[in-house]
């Protein structure tokens, strides 16, 4: 600033200006220069630079004012978040939940329904099913094709145009844009609604992907080369109006390089606290990379990006979901109000007990580790290279070892039965409702869900049940998507959670027209209801809407769309109507969520944190263990949310009625896949009459099936799988039992040979073929496959290998084969006088 002007606002301030108070003025002024230079270069270079100073100081001036009015909002909205936070807090100590505890279950979902709140997970996963349901046509329109193998270019190019203003002619993405457009609007103001800052640039139209590893690779000078053409230069002008030459425009693109190739760490200043700052300032940083056209964008991000356009509309929403589920319920600066109500926790936990205070510790180290995971700070990839391997090894095989798992699902009935019954839903209502959704000439039935924000994992290709978190989209995980899907699985999945989800919404218009208010509920038979952090208000919004009828016995439903059809003239008197609508639908949606990832149990934050929370991508130890929990999330889930529901019923006979439906329930399944398996292997069913051979030895592997531990029942009576793996190697995961498979092949054989003894080296190298190849395991091609191909050549390479195989099956499982190994094609059908022989 000038000395003139520095004396001037002096002189207006009544006091002496600091060097930092006038260069932050000085830089606010320029900066609304640039900015109305944007709106108007033409008009913005033809007025004098005495007119185009003064208008941007009255531009800054407003901005002033309005961070001011913003700060305000803030300060206001801490406070209300703090006050009932801390009322929260004091109702769950007189229920018994203190301390630590509750503050677990304001940030993750706990099963025990202790919480008497709707945890920042749930909230955050009700937002992006709420917005993601809006733009079904955008997702269909962008989705990979042929099971999720191929991406959909021409509909990623189509739409991609269309959200860039650009026509193609193509109804469907120009329809898909549009949803974008309004979904993405939403979620932004909704944010801002909050306290959040982000701005409408008039130019954007969708969030970039940059990899950092790509754009640092490709160093500087070759990005600036690749993306300069590219860009607007519209975009980029000076404070006077002029638009940046190149070697200005070369100077602001090398410290973008050098953010995106060091993940931000050219900003950190050393000495100083790292931080992100408040929360609600995430987005409201300028969005400076500008592409000229469609087409620019596309070419970018196959280079420099390492999602599908896909993944990046579904991030971009689960993004701002999570960060509109932080500061609706810690307030704008939620890391500071985390860390006030943990650090409380603890200092009131440590002088109530002081012999203690190691315990507490750690389970404030678990706290902390819960809200890092909801909140997206996780530890940054060492080694992208050694990262994306592992991907690949454990993607190869969840689709070669994965293709029978529909098969084993099937105790996924005894959960939807158990969390019917604990939520007061007619449980025949729900298995009606899952036969209509598996019936595929009926497509209406799924679209209805999907609209109502039920059943969406498949369409974003989730494989989190079984414990695989990749870094990006990739052949592999195409293929295990495709392996999934082959297989039924997805389907299947699906079509209970669809079938639990529209039987709860139902279910629940009826107790909204039931009951005049939330307190009339009984708390006994509503208790999990109870529990979601329901308010009287959200209650009351609930039985303004008008059910929507479904048919087929499911005409009461609550719905978002019901809520949101709501008049505004209606919730005048409760507030602002559509803060309300989000409210309401938030709460509907992450009831209904939460209850139907019991019933069709999918692993969540808590899961987790207690499997890898802390653990470093990218190193060995990081990688292992990841491998170690491969396909142990499911069972792990069991435990931590049925178990734990079932342990926190109200009374003794509560906690074992819940038990031991539970277990009954899970083993009589268990036994019903345990023989399917048998018999799609070619074996007749396992005895399972507890007086006759084996028996009892069956009922435990049933058990432990039934809790997908099944493969862990021939360790009971044996040393080694029915497919040759180690116990322990099987313990350690598919990943070891494959390296254990490997040693075998190669060394155990080596040692065999040098000891004289029959190595059958041939029969298990086809067995290990068979092992890694896709779907090779699909249940409705393994016999065929097995008897056709694999057989013949383990007899063929390891003549008498086969007789061993049914000698052992006899000896330690007492099983025939109806389908005899080697046989082109069966001489009998299964016996199924087998399954009860004395």
């Amino acid at each position: 600033m000038r000395a003139d002007c520095i004396a001037a606002v002096a002189q207006a301030m009544g006091r002496e200006l600091t060097a930092q108070e006038a260069k932050g003025i000085e830089d606010r002024i320029f900066g609304a220069m640039r900015r109305g230079a944007k709106a108007d270069p033409q008009a913005w270079l033809a007025k004098p630079e005495a007119v185009r100073l003064q208008e941007a100081a009255q531009l800054a001036r407003t901005e002033l004012l309005a961070e001011s009015a913003l700060k305000k909002q803030r300060l206001e909205l801490s406070v209300l978040a703090v006050s009932r936070l801390h009322q929260l807090r004091d109702d769950q100590d007189a229920a018994g939940v203190t301390g630590l505890k509750g503050l677990d279950r304001m940030i993750a979902f706990h099963a025990d329904a202790k919480g008497q709140t709707m945890s920042i997970e749930s909230t955050s996963k009700a937002i992006a099913n709420d917005a993601l349901r809006q733009m079904i046509g955008t997702l269909e329109s962008s989705n990979p094709r042929w099971f999720g193998l191929f991406e959909n270019k021409d509909g990623i190019r189509a739409i991609v145009k269309e959200i860039f203003g650009e026509s193609t002619g193509v109804k469907e993405a120009a329809e898909g844009a549009k949803l974008w457009r309004d979904v993405s609007a939403a979620l932004r103001q909704r944010f801002n609604a909050s306290g959040g800052d982000v701005g409408l640039l008039d130019d954007w139209g969708m969030p970039h992907h940059h990899s950092q590893v790509r754009v640092a690779k490709a160093g500087a000078e070759a990005w600036l080369d690749d993306i300069m053409p590219r860009l607007n230069r519209e975009r980029y002008v000076n404070a006077d109006g002029t638009r940046m030459n190149d070697d200005q425009l070369n100077l602001f693109l090398h410290h973008a390089w050098e953010t995106i190739a060091t993940g931000g760490a050219n900003k950190i200043e050393p000495g100083q606290p790292k931080g992100t700052g408040a929360r609600a300032n995430r987005g409201s940083e300028s969005r400076q990379i500008h592409f000229k056209s469609a087409d620019d964008y596309i070419e970018y991000q196959s280079k420099y990006g390492d999602r599908s356009l896909y993944e990046v509309l579904v991030g971009h929403v689960q993004g701002v979901s999570k960060d509109i589920a932080l500061v609706e319920t810690f307030g704008p600066n939620p890391d500071h109000v985390f860390r006030m109500l943990r650090d409380e926790a603890v200092r009131d936990a440590k002088m109530a007990d002081k012999t203690k205070a190691g315990k507490i510790d750690q389970a404030a180290v678990t706290t902390e580790n819960l809200y890092n995971l909801v909140s997206g700070k996780t530890l940054p990839v060492a080694s992208e290279g050694l990262a994306r391997s592992f991907d690949t090894l454990r993607n190869w095989l969840i689709s070669s070892r994965l293709g029978s798992a529909v098969v084993s699902s099937m105790s996924d009935e005894a959960t939807i039965y158990l969390t019917a019954h604990v939520n007061n839903l007619p449980a025949m209502r729900v298995f009606a409702n899952e036969l209509a959704a598996l019936n595929k000439a009926n497509p209406m039935e799924e679209r209805m869900a999907m609209r109502a924000g039920l059943a969406l994992d498949t369409m974003i290709s989730s494989l989190n049940r079984f414990g695989n978190e990749n870094l990006g989209a990739s052949f592999s995980s195409r293929l295990a998507n495709t392996t999934m899907r082959a297989s039924g699985l997805n389907a299947l999945t699906e079509a209970r959670r669809r079938a639990f989800g529209v039987t709860m919404m139902s279910s629940l218009g009826s107790v909204v027209r039931e009951h005049a208010n939330l307190a009339a509920l009984d708390a006994t038979d509503n208790r999990i209801l109870l529990s979601k952090g329901i308010t009287e208000t959200d209650f009351a919004v609930w039985k303004l809407a008008t059910p929507e009828d479904w048919g087929g016995g499911n005409n009461t439903m609550l719905t978002a769309d019901s809520i949101y059809r709501i008049p505004d003239a209606a919730l005048a008197d409760f507030g602002d109507p559509l803060k309300l609508k989000q409210q309401a639908a938030t709460r509907l949606l992450g009831t209904v969520l939460e209850e139907t990832d019991m019933a069709v149990i999918t692993p969540g934050v808590k899961e987790r944190e207690l499997m890898l929370s802390g653990i470093q991508r990218g190193t060995w130890k990081g990688e292992l263990a990841r491998s170690f929990f491969l396909f142990k999330s499911f069972p792990i889930s069991m435990i931590t949310r049925h178990w734990s529901r079932g342990m926190s019923m109200p009374n003794t006979g509560g906690k074992a009625a819940y038990i031991a439906t539970l277990m009954a329930a899970t083993t009589v399944l268990g036994a019903a896949t345990m023989q399917v398996k048998e018999m799609l292997a070619g074996k007749d069913p396992r005895n399972l009459n507890p007086l006759g051979e084996h028996g009892v030895k069956n009922w435990m592997k049933a058990m432990l099936q039934g809790g997908s531990l099944g493969i862990y029942g021939d360790f009971l009576f044996s040393e080694n799988s029915q497919f040759g793996t180690s116990a322990i190697a099987s313990f350690l995961g598919p990943v070891a039992s494959l390296a254990d498979d490997a040693i075998k092949l190669t060394q155990g054989n080596a040692m065999q040979a040098a000891r004289g003894e029959d190595t059958h080296a041939g029969a298990e190298l086809v067995r290990f073929i068979k092992g890694i190849t896709p779907g090779a395991n699909l249940w409705y091609a393994k016999a065929a496959l097995d008897h056709l191909v694999f057989h013949q050549l383990q007899e063929y390479f390891s003549p008498g290998y086969l007789s061993n195989m049914r000698r052992r099956a006899q000896s330690e499982f007492g099983q025939q084969f109806w389908w005899e190994p080697g046989e082109i094609s069966p001489e009998r059908a299964p016996d199924m006088a087998a399954t009860w022989a004395e």
